[in-house]
């Protein structure tokens, strides 16, 4: 997978955490945002659940 900037991965943990804590993005959400940005690196998000 292609490096991100520490800086903007920060920022990804930051408003997903925030979305989560004030109710706009659920879990499963969550899942799918990360994966949406993982492929565009090359990688991909495994939900295991």
């Amino acid at each position: 997978m292609k490096a991100l900037e520490e800086n903007t991965i920060e920022q990804i943990i930051t408003l997903l955490n925030y979305l989560e804590h004030t109710d706009l993005l659920k879990n499963k959400d969550i899942l799918r945002c990360l994966d949406v940005i993982a492929r565009e690196y090359g990688g991909k998000v495994v939900d295991e659940n």
